[in-house]
């Protein structure tokens, strides 16, 4: 929940010198040297592609600060190993991905992990030195982004446009840093040659996840918008679909033509739901809101409706159970929580439901605990709901858990340490695990998954995201691992970021795990408006995915 972030931002700012790390940063490899000869090219591989004729690597250019390397249309050139402390930069990443034979010839997807976009020719063109550039992946199959894998032996390769058959070079056979990678009329000459390596799994942006939440449509409801749980259905013809859950939320009306918002422009409803038909729908056109009759607010998207008094009501994680949904919702004034509350919505087929207010025991009252950082239901007869109470003025956390049985979701028990018991108990002693400045918990696979975030607020240099697992859902939990570094600015400045989300149902077929977090409109020292206008970009969430080995799933 958000407020855990925001609360205590002014103390923040002050005491963020005296903060204390949650865990040690992890040795760091020189990923150069574990790179691999790829001999053999596999369906699904991590690689990275080397000219031999410059021994430079493949890369998208722009600069990172500009957050141009994530955009279309970006150019592809060369450059030196580029990385902090011997740690690659995502964007000399990429995967080769099979996706088809045709006349007996394998092709594939080349995509960036940096940016989740693919090696593509631009409008497919066949002009020979054109420059290649990365481009989201089309729905459908398109030969303009399909490459041939020519094999040289000894892991070089010369790589082939299917729709073109023109070869992957560099521009004028350049050698130097920030030569363009283009496309050419084949030679002999070793610019056209290039070395692909294997090399370990790694964390990537999900591009489809993150173009999934440009919903500019006017019909669709929530445009943009901080949090992004999800809760997986099963009942009757909603089976397959996923309602997700958001906090403060701009309506799609609000888009102007441009795709921006006005300057000046505040969220239209506190908290929405919508609904995606499927788990592999991933287009933002076919998940319409979800809407109720009884709003108090007149406002029939708004799903959980503000409590007398109160000025928000955020809501947070959710479980379904038969033909009912329980989401845990926080509520309060400012960037203050004055209680929390559990709402059960009653599931229709269509896109009207009904949603009700109710107050299991130990809820009422100023929260300590925020029980807004995961909702699970692992097949025990239990549903277990994980809190957060912030400390060290919210740079970390304590992580509690609280149960229910699934036949009786308004009678809650609470872990204090050693047993269960009926209301909830706060410090060192009653906490499963600790966390950073936000967090997240959801199960796969046998494992309680406990993702935890850096405090993101104060536009920190120290920007990670960290997994650790646990087969009990009172902990221990393993040593957090370090699995993704947030490299989103705004203006040049660091991007302000929170609500972590872990996914678990979306599975790709990969065995990577779908992570989410936020964006905020504003950066260190930033006005949000851009001129005249709001960039919802900045207030949408992002997605990526991490190899299920990096975090012993």
């Amino acid at each position: 929940m958000k407020k855990q972030t925001l609360s205590m931002l002014c103390c923040l700012l002050a005491i963020a010198a005296c903060r204390q790390p949650l865990t040690d940063e992890p040795v760091t490899l020189d990923e150069a040297k574990l790179s691999v000869a790829l001999l053999a090219v596999p369906d699904y591989a991590t690689v990275t592609i080397t000219n031999v004729k410059s021994g430079k690597y493949l890369e998208t250019s722009g600069s990172p600060t500009l957050n141009e390397k994530f955009k279309d249309n970006a150019q592809l050139q060369q450059w030196q190993f580029s990385g902090p402390a011997g740690q690659m930069d995502n964007w000399q990443k990429w995967h080769v991905i099979y996706q088809t034979t045709a006349g007996g010839v394998k092709y594939y997807h080349i995509r960036n992990l940096y940016s989740g976009k693919l090696l593509d020719v631009p409008s497919g063109t066949g002009s020979s030195g054109t420059i290649l550039q990365q481009y989201a992946a089309f729905p459908l199959l398109a030969d303009q982004q399909l490459w041939r894998m020519q094999d040289l032996g000894n892991g070089q390769y010369k790589i082939f446009n299917k729709g073109n058959g023109l070869a992957l070079s560099v521009q004028g056979g350049s050698t130097a840093n920030g030569a363009k990678a283009i496309q050419e009329t084949a030679v002999t000459d070793t610019k056209q040659q290039w070395t692909v390596s294997s090399i370990a799994a790694d964390t990537w942006r999900d591009d489809e996840v993150v173009r999934f939440f440009h919903r500019n449509s006017a019909s669709l409801g929530s445009s943009a918008f901080d949090q992004g749980n999800t809760i997986p259905l099963t009942w009757s013809s909603n089976n397959g679909k996923v309602l997700w859950v958001t906090q403060d939320a701009w309506d799609g009306s609000q888009v102007q033509p441009n795709g921006l918002f006005n300057c000046g422009a505040f969220h239209s409803y506190s908290n929405s739901v919508f609904i995606q038909p499927s788990k592999t729908n991933w287009n933002p056109n076919n998940a319409p809101n979800m809407t109720i009759t009884t709003s108090t607010s007149g406002k029939p998207k708004q799903i959980f409706n503000i409590q007398p008094g109160t000025a928000w009501t955020w809501s947070g994680p959710g479980i379904e159970i038969g033909d009912k949904v329980y989401v845990q919702c926080g509520e309060g004034n400012g960037l203050n929580a004055t209680g929390q509350s559990l709402y059960r919505l009653t599931q229709s087929t269509g896109t009207q439901w009904v949603s009700e207010r109710f107050m299991p025991n130990g809820l009422s009252g100023t929260p300590s605990i925020n029980y807004s950082t995961g909702m699970v239901k692992p097949g025990d007869g239990y549903v277990y709901v994980f809190g957060s109470q912030g400390i060290s003025f919210n740079y970390e956390s304590n992580i509690h858990v609280a149960r229910f049985a699934v036949n009786t979701p308004f009678q809650w028990q609470y872990y204090n340490g050693s047993a269960w018991t009926s209301s909830p108990t706060t410090g060192t002693a009653a906490r499963i695990t600790t966390g950073k400045g936000s967090n997240s918990v959801a199960y796969l696979n046998g494992k309680y998954i406990h993702m935890t975030m850096d405090q993101g607020f104060n536009c920190e240099t120290t920007r990670n995201i960290y997994i650790s697992t646990s087969s009990s859902p009172t902990g221990p939990f393993t040593t957090p691992v370090k699995v993704y570094t947030i490299q989103e600015y705004f203006k040049g400045q660091y991007a302000r970021y929170y609500t972590p989300v872990v996914h678990p149902e979306f599975d790709n077929g990969r065995q990577e795990l779908l992570l989410t977090y936020c964006l905020n409109f504003s950066g260190c020292d930033q006005e949000s408006c851009e001129g005249a206008w709001l960039d919802p970009y900045w207030y949408r969430v992002k997605g990526i995915r991490v190899p299920y080995g990096k975090i012993g799933l």
